[in-house]
């Protein structure tokens, strides 16, 4: 069916419009000895015999109408406010800067649409009854608003067929996808699911192992995590160090480094998901959702559950909000080790790191009472108050704690446990009483994947504390890090190594204590993970042991702490009378 409507005169010149559309991008490649992959250039090729042919027809240059690997059948090409080209067709015809006459080409109706037959009709029509010609060229079928021309009125006739096989290509193709990937998850047991593995991983004589490479890299992204490093931090560190980004990748960011922290296959599990497709402003969008349970086992290891386990813990207070930085501007120094630890036993407020320079002394201060609403006006010395703390650690011993401390711990986690497994079981009811998409599941779901996100926080955290106190609560790791910075001090090191040394420091000392109290006496109370209480004050810590104050070298002589004679004589008035 040509362009002529009923008449011999020549069509009036007109301006015309080339849209082209390849459900995928490798469809673009013009090596014609790539027949499946010719798509862009068969169409431009049409398109320009088309032309030729009709030379009243002047080709736009202006406007790109390509959608390259942008899906039909989705709808993505054509929603509005979406980034398709043919949305962006659709509405230069609605605002009135495509001319009436003008033509739109195109393959075939199907590169334009595949959506059901009442959507993709109501989009063809809506075009052609703003004056729009549009010409299907394979086919030669053209489409315009010519209601006295029954040629005319026969090709929406056809036009029906065509967009309904279309949309049943594509619906049965989607079909035959999903019943395919289903039966290899059945199968899963006996063969893999997909040749598609983990980047640290690499195939050797048909096995599967760890790079030998990339294997230690994701160690020392899980151990910088633990340490209290940022995911920011840690990939500006494997960029300044040259460590070569697996993948498409050019160097570390944020996002690279926690698709590894945040990855179970790490541990060896293997989630299988499936594609829902579920309609956002007038578009399917494809959505992965877990089907069944991990499967153990399934690639090789690549960290220990313990250091997952601490790992995952600092990352869920960073998620939460409790681990921001404090005492000093990230990646550039960091003056408190206590910060988000240290708190006022009067109003529950932070305790705020304060030095106003080489004359002062640097102390901590209830960040409340500098703003008038706290009572609490003691400045802990903050120096010696370190040292004191540090030389502790080295010596503390969390398998002995309080009495059932770890069994405590270990029934609570179980209780956590199985309050995440009864949510579990409550969503998939309602999903499968009225399904997730029913408006009346929304809220009740929305609620349990709240509570269920909490529980599995409450869980990595309580982990990580039985990890603790079953490994001695890292005394080994507490000695080795805190000798390292005294070294490094020693030496007058690079402030990148103090920093991440005190920065694994802070974050052993988060791990380790559940409240650091500061009292208007000047008294600090701190609770450990095992249960214990140890008290600590200007310097001094208590060895309740030896019911004797144990000082540090700067508590006792001031030196080199720059202790005032106010907080010397301070010291000595409380000694003598404790």
């Amino acid at each position: 069916m040509g362009d002529k409507i009923g008449t011999d005169a020549a069509p009036a010149p007109a301006t015309a419009y080339s849209y082209i559309r390849l459900s995928s991008k490798r469809q673009s490649n013009t090596d014609e000895k790539k027949a499946y992959r010719d798509g862009l250039r068969r169409q431009t090729a049409l398109r320009d015999e088309y032309l030729a042919a009709n030379p009243h027809l002047t080709l736009d240059t202006k406007l790109s109408l390509h959608d390259i690997g942008v899906s039909a059948f989705t709808k993505a090409n054509m929603a509005k406010g979406g980034g398709g080209k043919l949305a962006l067709f659709q509405q230069a015809v609605d605002e009135g800067r495509i001319a009436k006459g003008s033509y739109l080409l195109v393959e075939n109706l199907d590169r334009m649409t595949r959506a059901s037959v009442p959507v993709a009709q109501h989009m063809l029509l809506g075009l052609v009854n703003a004056g729009i010609v549009v010409v299907s060229i394979a086919d030669k079928m053209t489409y315009q608003h010519a209601p006295d021309d029954p040629v005319s009125q026969a090709a929406f006739l056809v036009s029906v067929m065509t967009l309904m096989r279309a949309h049943e290509e594509s619906a049965l193709k989607s079909r035959r996808l999903k019943a395919t990937w289903e039966e290899k998850r059945k199968n899963i047991g006996t063969r893999r699911l997909t040749t598609k593995t983990p980047g640290w991983l690499h195939m050797v004589d048909g096995n599967l192992e760890v790079h030998p490479e990339r294997g230690p890299v994701v160690e020392l992204i899980m151990k910088l995590l633990a340490d209290g490093w940022g995911r920011d931090r840690i990939a500006r560190h494997l960029n300044e160090n040259k460590v070569e980004c697996w993948g498409h990748g050019r160097s570390w960011h944020g996002g690279t480094v926690q698709k590894v922290t945040d990855n179970r296959a790490l541990l060896g599990e293997f989630q299988p998901h499936k594609l829902e497709h579920v309609e956002r402003q007038g578009v399917l969008v494809a959505k992965r959702v877990p089907v069944g349970d991990p499967i153990p086992n399934y690639f090789p290891r690549a960290v220990s559950d313990e250091l997952w386990a601490l790992a995952r813990r600092v990352a869920n207070k960073r998620r939460l909000g409790r681990a921001p930085n404090a005492g000093g501007q990230q990646g550039t120094v960091i003056t408190n080790l206590f910060g988000m630890v240290a708190t006022c036993g009067v109003c529950m407020k932070p305790m705020n790191y304060r030095d106003r320079g080489a004359r002062s002394t640097p102390v901590l201060r209830c960040s409340s009472e500098r703003a008038g609403t706290c009572t609490n006006a003691y400045r802990i010395p903050y120096y010696d108050t370190e040292v004191a703390i540090l030389l502790w650690l080295v010596k503390l011993d969390l398998t002995g704690g309080a009495p059932g401390e770890l069994a405590r711990h270990e029934e609570a986690l179980r209780t956590k446990v199985a309050e995440r497994d009864e949510l579990q079981v409550r969503g998939e009811a309602i999903v499968r009483g009225i399904g997730a998409g029913s408006r009346f599941a929304k809220a009740p779901l929305a609620e349990i994947e709240t509570a269920m996100q909490a529980c599995e926080a409450g869980i990595t955290d309580l982990t990580g504390k039985i990890t603790a106190l079953r490994h001695g609560g890292g005394r080994e790791e507490r000695s080795a890090a805190i000798e390292h910075l005294s070294e490094l001090k020693r030496t007058d090191a690079p402030d990148e190594e103090v920093f991440a040394a005190r920065m694994r420091i802070r974050q052993i000392i988060r791990d380790t204590f559940e409240n650091m109290w500061c009292y208007p006496d000047g008294n600090i109370e701190i609770f450990t993970i095992d249960g214990g209480y140890h008290a600590f004050r200007d310097g001094y810590w208590w060895n309740e042991a030896d019911r004797i104050w144990v000082p540090s070298v700067g508590a006792m002589t001031g030196i080199p702490y720059r202790a005032t004679k106010a907080e010397l004589a301070r010291r000595a008035k409380w000694l003598g009378q404790a």
